[in-house]
């Protein structure tokens, strides 16, 4: 068996079974990232939430133990059995963690990236402009987050004044320094 295209334009991206239809045409790569302990691309590894806690004992008279899975593990189609062992899933999606949301790299703002279901929905960020022209308006309008940069950019002959004020002098660099 070999695994020859990837369904996203960034070929970290995996979502989880059910949300997009592009990634569930591929069940041997969503199990063989859930056997590898990998979270999906938009949720946190399982390792990270709380812990089930549902108390146990091994047998008749055994000893005591507690359930070391993440809370909500017996939700859903395939419940799992209540176990001491810890939860598996402990790396993150290397797309979020390469580029996490609400970063100037946010992989969400390509339309080749989002699962189908998020197709139209207003919870996601404005797609790039380079999005919009390879891959068609897929929705998402929440703004990207530019006021910290408006703000910076608006602040600094403010800044300059005052440093300059005290005495403060730029370099060749570009850098302050003080005399």
């Amino acid at each position: 068996m070999s695994i020859d295209t990837f369904p996203h334009c960034d070929q970290r991206i995996l979502h989880a079974p059910g949300e997009c239809e592009y990634c569930d045409g591929h069940p041997e790569w969503q199990a063989l990232r859930q056997s590898w302990g990998i979270a999906f691309t938009g949720h946190l590894p399982r390792a990270s939430l709380p812990e089930c806690g549902v108390k146990g004992s091994y047998g008749p008279g055994g000893d005591a133990w507690r359930c070391r899975q993440a809370r909500g593990h017996d939700e859903g189609d395939h419940p799992t059995i209540h176990s001491p062992v810890r939860e598996q899933e402990i790396m993150p999606c290397p797309a979020d963690y390469d580029r996490p949301p609400d970063s100037s790299s946010d992989h969400r703002r390509w339309g080749g990236n989002k699962p189908t279901s998020a197709t139209g929905n207003s919870e996601w960020p404005a797609e790039s402009a380079a999005s919009v022209m390879m891959y068609g308006d897929k929705g998402g309008r929440k703004p990207w987050p530019r006021l910290e940069r408006i703000r910076a950019r608006l602040a600094r002959p403010l800044k300059e004044r005052r440093m300059r004020r005290a005495r403060w002098h730029r370099d060749s660099s570009g850098g302050w320094h003080f005399p």
